[in-house]
């Protein structure tokens, strides 16, 4: 007796019936009568119950066959495809065991009965593959034999600079050895991914030619391979034009058949062969080419892999060596800031800043917040939440810290915002720097200069009340230092005395002005004032004057004030002359002595700022481009010690990529009507032009102006701003690398894992492996499959923190049914647990993407089932309230510890120890499940108690944008 043989004979009617409804809707089938879609059918299902029941006699076998081959060909007559035939028997496998689904276990077949019914269709489906390709068994040994040869000579790694050509042309020679070619060339594209090298070559008498290249873009025969998806074929290759021979080496082919290297969707190279005979090539030949090649691909792509994985591991090692080194020698303190769990990791910097070890910083940005100053809380808080909430990318700020022992610091913190998408927040990585001694220097500098401005203030008061007395005075002259000795200003009352316009003693020499005190030691009396920077006061000095024009001179008797102007050094640049008749002579004396003593203190004490806080100043005259600048800058800039140095000289020390900005900066400060104000950060290149020498400087300047509107004088300062531009460079570098490097980990380790899983799958349905070698194969299927899992958290893991949020694919969803399927799913890998499903009984519909929930479920579900204890169930419950759906997952068992509860949907965090070591991951799931329930607007909560167990609760909104909107 044989229960699948009785079945297959009682439904005989009732299989072919079903056969016909599945296959009809088929494009392979479309204008088919029913009869062509049946033929063989019901003759093949008898003959398979007979062998079923008694055995695989030759007989049978001999009439299977033979309905199978007439089956077969009748499928190509109607343009049917090998898959399109294979599928036919792979439905037949489904429909079989239907029979038997709602009988009871004794009355069900044996395991060893259904394995002799797959086997035939297994069977069948070789026999397909042969009639379709021409590929027989004994092809298929040989082809493994060679494969065999490939992953013997397979090399561990190859770098991207590495010659090649000695490690890969033994696997050029067993691809010639199974063709039976000429020889064979072996291209692998260079980083660009245009250019192809030569790296191997084989064939009798050809020796390496160096490292050839050929454009994969252009007219030849490589370039044309290397677009085409099939094999291609060049049937004479003798004579062939340069331009379609570009790259071949051996001249002695006459028949080319070429392959391109085509992993994971993106060209890695050529593979030519060379027939030393013009031959017509078989289709067999062409599919073993492409066996050979698809593996050899794998090959390299391994190896290539590994070598990047090496280099990048270098890498890394190196810039961990400079990070350490540069964190020993700052006194910086890095700080990482996770913005949608709000968690905070700090270097060990904060040890040397503040006190504090790692462990002992909280964790969290709250531990952060409580321990700045009260009175900068609000305001550091502010600002740093608008520019995370606006569009900024960097934001920084000084404030006082709280250090470990209660102290407070002053600190300069800068943090850079990575964004999402969207725009959002995600990630902000910053520096914190101990600034308390720079801050009370600047606040000394601050102190002085707001004296300095109290007094310039005073000044300008003085100057007020002096310009009053310039206009009461009969003289009143401003004298400009040189050798003619210039009027640089003169007021209208001298004109007046001297019966002259104000044209004709402006912007001239002294003695052609006035040439009325020629001989009165006018001249004598400047050179004196100008040698000592002394103010002179001459009591009742008489003056010869004309009353009216063409009148006589007569003696007039002045009290004179000549009071020396001086510049930024202390030098004296001019004199200001003012004389008034000996009625008004105390009072202007007093108030000029006066003005005198108040410019010498403001500058004196301008000077000492400067000085204190080693900060560099300039002075220059817009509109005639002479300039001044100190000592500090000059060393600052690199220019010269001595010598006059012009602006548009000094520009030439300004980095030729900021030296625009710089320019433009000057140029609106200079604008008439404009605030007059000056800002701009600059490199400066200091003699010697390599980078060591590339220095920051932070410039800030004040124009101004002239009562026409134009520009007067343009003074500023200039700080060294070198060290703290190198450390925020380095804080960036440092996060950017990090995520990178995982993103780049677990994107290119996922394609060969996938080729294992396939491969082991492939291997799993051949009738030749052992017990022994198939649990082999299990386990390294098994091992595969946690490690793409893995690769797979960890690529979601990379898109959440670098990629701003893992992206969903929204779409009309009956979530009950969801659940349902997937609980169905999870229980075939616990089959010994009790998992039950909970519904209300009605579809629970909304926009959500079904992919990403079964990952959130599959991913509940394990977990539940694997720290629950057994024998224990653990519910499904699905929920529908008008504005969200709500999934709970529930299990028995210890509760979560609280401080693990508290940090359970952080990244890299595990369960309970102890767990079975085959089933750990990397700690992601939960996070990565977070980030998909957030990426749908919903959010995930946790409750865990001994005595009610754990339950997780996912809240979905039904529509996600209309959530979006609300938030």
């Amino acid at each position: 007796m044989n229960l699948i043989a009785d079945l297959i004979e009682a439904n005989l009617d009732v299989l072919v019936r079903r056969f016909v409804e599945e296959t009809r809707g088929r494009e392979s089938s479309q204008g088919l009568k029913p009869s062509e879609i049946i033929t063989t059918l019901p003759e093949y299902l008898r003959v398979v119950a007979a062998i079923c029941r008694h055995g695989p006699t030759p007989e049978h076998l001999e009439t299977r066959t033979r309905l199978e081959e007439a089956h077969i060909n009748l499928r190509l007559r109607v343009g049917a495809t090998q898959e399109d035939a294979t599928d036919e028997y792979t439905l037949l496998g489904q429909l079989i065991p239907r029979l038997w689904d709602d009988l009871r276990d004794a009355e069900r077949p044996a395991a060893r009965d259904l394995q002799c019914l797959f086997h035939q269709l297994e069977e069948a489906m070789d026999h397909v593959v042969l009639l379709f390709s021409g590929y027989s068994l004994e092809d298929r040994q040989r082809e493994k034999r060679f494969l065999r040869q490939l992953d013997a000579l397979a090399p561990r790694s190859l770098e991207a600079h590495e010659d090649a050509h000695a490690r890969l042309k033994p696997l050029v020679d067993v691809v010639v050895r199974a063709l039976e070619a000429a020889g064979a060339e072996l291209f692998l594209v260079d980083d660009g991914g245009v250019m192809m090298v030569a790296v191997a070559d084989a064939g009798q008498g050809v020796t390496p030619a160096g490292r050839r290249q050929v454009d994969s873009r252009g007219p030849s025969f490589l370039g044309r391979v290397a677009r085409s998806e099939e094999p291609l074929v060049l049937a004479q290759a003798h004579g062939l034009a340069e331009a379609e021979r570009e790259g071949l080496h051996a001249e002695g082919w006459s028949t080319l058949l070429g392959l391109r290297l085509w992993p994971h969707g993106e060209l890695m190279g050529v593979l030519c062969v060379g027939f030393a005979e013009a031959r017509p090539v078989p289709p067999q030949t062409k599919r073993f080419l492409e066996t050979l090649v698809e593996y050899l691909s794998g090959i390299l792509d391994r190896a290539l892999l590994l070598g990047r994985l090496n280099a990048a591991h270098r890498r890394l090692e190196t810039s961990e060596t400079r990070y350490r080194l540069a964190s020993q020698a700052s006194s910086d303190s890095v700080w990482d800031w996770d913005l949608t769990t709000q968690e905070v990791t700090w270097s060990g910097g904060v040890q040397d800043l503040l006190g504090f070890a790692p462990k002992e910083t909280g964790g969290t940005a709250s531990w952060w917040v409580g321990r700045i100053h009260p009175e900068d809380r609000e305001r550091v808080e502010h600002g740093i939440h608008a520019v995370i909430q606006g569009t900024q990318a960097r934001w920084q700020d000084t404030y006082r810290f709280q250090d470990r022992q209660g102290g407070y610091v002053r600190v300069l913190d800068t943090g850079v915002v990575t964004r999402d998408a969207q725009g959002r927040g995600v990630r902000m990585v910053g520096a914190m720097q101990d600034i308390t001694d720079r801050w009370e220097t600047e606040t000394g500098r601050e102190r002085l200069l707001q004296e300095a401005q109290t007094a310039r203030v005073q000044a300008d008061r003085e100057l007020s009340r002096l310009n009053t007395l310039l206009h009461q005075a009969p003289v009143a002259l401003a004298i400009l230092q040189g050798p003619a000795h210039v009027v640089e200003l003169a007021n209208p009352r001298i004109c007046e005395l001297w019966g002259r316009t104000l044209p004709r003693m402006l912007h001239r020499p002294v003695m052609e002005a006035l040439p009325e005190v020629r001989g009165q030691g006018l001249l004598e009396l400047l050179d004196q004032v100008f040698t000592t920077g002394s103010p002179f006061v001459g009591n009742e000095v008489p003056v010869s004057l004309a009353r009216a024009p063409g009148g006589a001179l007569e003696d007039v008797y002045f009290n004179f004030v000549y009071q020396p102007l001086l510049g930024t050094e202390g030098d004296v640049e001019g004199i200001l002359v003012v004389a008034t008749d000996v009625t008004d002579g105390v009072r202007a004396r007093q108030r000029t002595e006066a003005l005198a003593a108040t410019l010498h203190a403001s500058e004196e004490r301008l000077r000492l700022a400067l000085d204190a806080v080693d900060m560099g100043s300039w002075d220059v005259n817009p509109l005639t481009g002479e300039s001044s600048w100190d000592a500090r800058f000059r060393a600052m800039l690199g220019l010269p010690e001595h010598g006059e140095v012009s602006l548009a000289e000094a520009m030439q020390f300004v980095h030729e990529e900021d030296r625009a900005k710089v320019e433009q900066a000057m140029a609106e400060a200079n604008m008439p009507g404009g605030s007059g104000e000056y800002a701009c950060d600059y490199r400066v290149r200091l003699p010697g032009g390599d980078g060591a020498k590339e220095r920051w400087l932070s410039g800030r300047g004040q124009v101004h102006f002239r009562p026409d509107g134009r520009p007067a004088r343009f003074v500023g300062t200039a700080l060294d701003v070198t060290e703290r531009r190198r450390a925020e460079a380095t804080a960036r570098q440092r996060a950017d690398f990090e995520q990178y490097l995982v993103g780049i980990v677990s994107h290119d380790l996922r394609n060969p894992l996938n080729a294992i899983v396939l491969g082991t799958t492939s291997l799993l349905r051949r009738d030749e492996l052992n017990e022994r070698a198939t649990k082999a194969v299990l386990r390294i299927q098994a091992s595969a499959e946690r490690a793409v899992r893995m690769i797979r958290d960890l690529l979601d893991f990379t898109q959440a923190r670098l990629g701003g949020g893992i992206p969903v694919q929204c779409q009309d969803l009956d979530l009950t049914a969801l659940a349902r399927q997937v609980a169905e799913e999870v229980q075939v890998n616990f089959p010994e647990r009790d998992l039950q499903t909970a519904t209300a009984g009605r579809e629970a519909r909304g926009c959500w993407d079904p992919d990403r929930i079964a990952q959130v479920l599959t991913n509940l579900l394990g977990n539940a089932l694997k720290y629950s204890p057994e024998g224990t169930p653990v519910t499904l419950r699905v929920q529908d309230t008008p504005r969200d759906a709500i999934l709970e997952v529930h299990n028995q068992g210890d509760p979560i510890p609280p401080e693990l509860l508290r940090r359970l949907f952080q990244p890299m965090q595990r369960g309970v120890p102890g767990m079975d070591r085959t089933t750990r991951s990397v700690g992601l799931g939960l996070y990565i499940v977070q980030n998909i329930v957030q990426a749908h607007g919903g959010t995930i909560d946790v409750t865990s108690t001994k005595e009610a167990g754990t339950t997780f609760t996912v809240r979905l909104p039904h529509d996600r944008m209309g959530q979006a909107a609300r938030g």
